[in-house]
C-alpha cells in the first residue's frame, strides 16, 4: 500500500502538475484552484471517514478508503500550490509592479511560501489540540470545513473583482495613452 501511495504520488504529480502548468499558461488560473479547493474539502470528509458520513459507512473505517483517497488529495494538492504562484505574479504586475523583475518575483515567492511556512507551523498544532480533543476523523471533518472557508474566501474574491470590474491579468488592464 505503501508503495502504491508512493507510485501514484510521484507519477500523479508530476502529470497533474503539467496539467496545472497548461492551464496556466491558457489563462486558466483561478479554475484549478477553485476546483482543486473543492475537491480537498470532499476528499477530506472522505479520508477519515467523517462522523458526519455515518449514515453511509455505518460507523466503520476502511484502511483502504484512506489510502485511496490520501493518493487523490496529494494529486488535489497541485491544483491548489501552483497556480497561486502565477495568480499572485498577475496580481503584482497588475498593482504596478514589474512583469518579469527579480524583485516581483521574490516578493510573490516569500509571500506564498510564508504562508505555507506558517501554515507548517500551525497546522500541527491545532491539528494535534483538535486530535486530543477528539479523534483523527474529527480533525480531517474540521480540516474540510476550513477548505470550504477557504473555498468561500476565494469564490466571494473573484466575484468582487468581477463585479468591480477590477483586473486579475496584465492583459486586461486599460493603458493610459
Amino acid at each position: 500500500m505503501t508503495f502504491y501511495c508512493f507510485i501514484i504520488k510521484l507519477v500523479g504529480s508530476s502529470r497533474t502538475t503539467g496539467l496545472s502548468n497548461f492551464l496556466s499558461g491558457s489563462g486558466f488560473i483561478y479554475f484549478p484552484m477553485v476546483i482543486g479547493w473543492a475537491i480537498t474539502a470532499f476528499i477530506d470528509l472522505f479520508m477519515g471517514p467523517s462522523p458526519l458520513l455515518n449514515f453511509i459507512f455505518q460507523g466503520k473505517q476502511y484502511f483502504e478508503l484512506t489510502v485511496a483517497v490520501r493518493s487523490l488529495s496529494m494529486l488535489s494538492q497541485v491544483a491548489t500550490y501552483v497556480p497561486p504562484f502565477q495568480a499572485a505574479i498577475n496580481l503584482a504586475v497588475v498593482n504596478g509592479h514589474e512583469k518579469d523583475s527579480i524583485q516581483t518575483y521574490g516578493m510573490v515567492t516569500g509571500l506564498l511560501n510564508g504562508g505555507l511556512g506558517l501554515g507548517a507551523m500551525v497546522g500541527p498544532i491545532m491539528s494535534g489540540a483538535v486530535t486530543d480533543a477528539a479523534d483523527f476523523t474529527w480533525t480531517l471533518t474540521v480540516l474540510s470545513f476550513l477548505d470550504m472557508l477557504i473555498l468561500s474566501v476565494l469564490v466571494v474574491y473573484l466575484i468582487w473583482m468581477k463585479i468591480t470590474k477590477q483586473p486579475l491579468k496584465p492583459e486586461t488592464v486599460k493603458q493610459d495613452t
